[in-house]
């Protein structure tokens, strides 16, 4: 593979070239296209769509314009969702096909604690959802031939455990799935052994893990692994200060994409450009000719200007199973159009921002993101993990506890210097939340289950109110 490939994915393909050079009327036009014949086949098939419709006035499922289509359509949430596959098991009222066109389901993870949705797929959607695995990793370098490690747990019920082998098949690159059952160190010595790896899947926590333990074993891995084309994340948000330690570690850039259940994979990544423009966040370029994004207020469900946060609402375009039709994700992102995006007729989001609406916490009059806490503490190379904890305190007063591990390379860092840095993490924290909280030294043992998606705050303020 050449330079040139690697810095120009659409060279080699010319269904990307055609995306590319449309512009956004084009665009616009085979969205509305696709919106069309959705709408119509989901009126015949789906009862639960078709009431929705007929509650908007799309009577027939009939869409004249974009717009018409947002303003009248109402949203659907994971609640409706799961009330709807409870009364109707197991897809609910909402496939667009016949029963025995259902040959696979994608079930969501169940993180939120509110249960699990059930996505019937058609043969269609399984390839499809290993093609939105394949796309933006061969937008961020992957080629046939080429190595890859995909660290994230693969098989189970989920879309991100089906996607990266159905992709890594269509690309013919050669897959090492290592995720879930094989220890960080035995991954480390796999790869050492493999005499080459060129491409590294992982969540956005799980890189963090695997960049440390190399470093706490003298292993560079930009030396160790001189071919890599570069390292893909995904499900998380970082700082910046950390995302450039990852790309000075590995020689390569850093890769990210956002995708979900509800868009059947990816539904955007970053290419070629990684998480960087210029100084600043990169952008994830949203691919809208698969799934349709708005970015809307979540109280008014109006759209939000350019550079303002909002909630993800996505539809599929081509998803035949069970699609999403203005799906609201929960999701946080900030919304950056594509005449802001710096070329190109795609909308995107701003990189390592994304988070949980339901994730923030209240603190002492303030909106606190976990995002803005992993910034402030990750800007920190020495901290290898942290932990944070809300509970409430003699006289009913929130107290707040950072827990922070000292990353292994940095393990000689004397006494006074790891005073040092829990007072640069209490500053630190206090600068991006307006909260004082305190900070406190553990030992790196208690993380050790933080091996995919890390969920490193607990609420504890309503036990201390229990009589």
């Amino acid at each position: 593979m050449t330079a040139s490939d690697l810095a120009d994915p659409f060279a080699a393909s010319p269904l990307l070239r055609g995306l590319r050079d449309m512009d956004r009327a084009q665009l616009e036009a085979l969205q509305l296209s696709r919106v069309q014949a959705l709408c119509k086949r989901l009126y015949a098939k789906s009862a639960f769509y078709r009431e929705r419709m007929d509650a908007g006035g799309l009577a027939g499922g009939e869409v004249d314009s974009l717009d018409r289509f947002t303003k009248a359509m109402p949203t659907s949430n994971k609640a409706d969702f799961l009330a709807d596959q409870k009364a109707h098991p197991p897809f609910g009222t909402r496939l667009g096909v016949d029963r025995d066109k259902a040959v696979h389901i994608s079930m969501t993870s169940g993180t939120s604690g509110q249960g699990q949705e059930i996505y019937g797929r058609t043969q269609r959607d399984v390839h499809m959802l290993g093609y939105l695995h394949a796309l933006p990793w061969y937008m961020a370098g992957l080629r046939k031939g080429d190595t890859a490690l995909n660290c994230v747990p693969a098989g189970g019920m989920t879309t991100g455990g089906w996607g990266p082998g159905e992709a890594l098949r269509i690309m013919g690159a050669t897959g090492f799935h290592v995720g879930g059952n094989m220890s960080t160190e035995k991954k480390i010595d796999l790869m050492l052994g493999l005499g080459g790896v060129n491409f590294i899947y992982a969540s956005t926590n799980y890189m963090h893990t695997l960049t440390e333990a190399l470093l706490a074993r003298g292993i560079v891995p930009r030396e160790a692994f001189p071919d890599m084309h570069g390292v893909f994340i995904a499900a998380e948000g970082y700082p910046l200060e950390w995302a450039a330690k990852i790309e000075e570690h590995w020689g390569c850039r850093l890769q990210e994409g956002y995708g979900s259940t509800q868009l059947n994979g990816f539904g955007g990544s970053t290419g070629s450009a990684g998480v960087f423009r210029g100084d600043g966040r990169g952008l994830i370029r949203l691919f809208e000719w698969e799934s349709m994004v708005e970015i809307v207020d979540p109280e008014t469900l109006l759209p939000v200007a350019p550079g303002e946060t909002g909630e993800m609402v996505v539809t599929n375009l081509t998803v035949e199973g069970s699609p999403v039709v203005r799906f609201r994700t929960g999701d946080a992102a900030r919304f950056i159009p594509w005449q802001d995006a710096g070329g190109g007729v795609w909308n995107a989001i701003e990189c390592g921002t994304i988070g949980r609406f339901d994730d923030m916490m209240k603190i002492r009059g303030n909106n606190v993101w976990p995002s803005m806490i992993d910034a402030a503490v990750f800007a920190h190379q020495e901290v290898g993990e942290y932990k944070g904890r809300l509970f409430t305190g003699p006289g009913g007063k929130t107290e707040i506890e950072v827990r922070v591990a000292i990353a292994e390379h940095h393990a000689d860092l004397c006494a006074e210097d790891r005073q040092k840095l829990l007072g640069s993490v209490r500053e630190a924290i206090k600068g991006r939340t307006n909260v004082w909280m305190t900070v406190v030294e553990a030992p790196r043992s208690e993380f050790t289950d933080f091996a995919y998606k890390a969920r490193r705050w607990s609420d504890e303020r309503q036990e201390g109110y229990q009589l």
